[in-house]
């Protein structure tokens, strides 16, 4: 619709689209995964992959802590 604006909100987390400051803040984040990511990994731009082979119950665990370190 012409004229009509959304209201504004305030945005708890995220960074503004089209800043520079964006592809930055990228990189900080995805350049130190390495250091702290215990299971096998892979990365490619802007896309980061984890995997490990469950043969036991136990085995899930070193995986779910990383996937958890990443939520966090």
């Amino acid at each position: 619709m012409i004229g009509y604006f959304s209201e504004w909100i305030d945005a708890l987390s995220g960074v503004p689209q089209g800043s520079g400051l964006g592809p930055l803040l990228l990189l900080f984040f995805v350049n130190d995964l390495p250091q702290w990511i215990v299971n096998s990994m892979m990365m490619f731009a802007d896309d980061t992959k984890l995997w490990v082979k469950i043969c036991k119950e136990t085995d899930a665990l070193p995986l779910q802590t990383d996937l958890d370190k990443l939520c966090d």
